[in-house]
């Protein structure tokens, strides 16, 4: 992977973390019963944005083994 492409694929990584984590936060401010109805409703979303997360911080960690080995 060329260091263009590791790096934009790095800045997604950190734009879903902090995503996540603002959302997270946010929902934690709320009622609790009103934080659970939207996590039932936004939860799959929030499921599948961490999985895509941790599959790009993947390319990044093999890019940097790669790089390095």
């Amino acid at each position: 992977m060329d260091a263009k492409t590791r790096r934009e694929i790095a800045m997604a990584v950190q734009a879903l973390d902090e995503a996540l984590t603002g959302l997270i936060s946010f929902t934690m401010t709320l009622r609790p019963t009103l934080r659970n109805e939207i996590m039932q409703i936004c939860g799959h979303h929030i499921e599948r944005a961490r999985g895509a997360r941790e599959r790009l911080q993947s390319l990044v960690d093999d890019a940097d083994s790669a790089a390095s080995g």
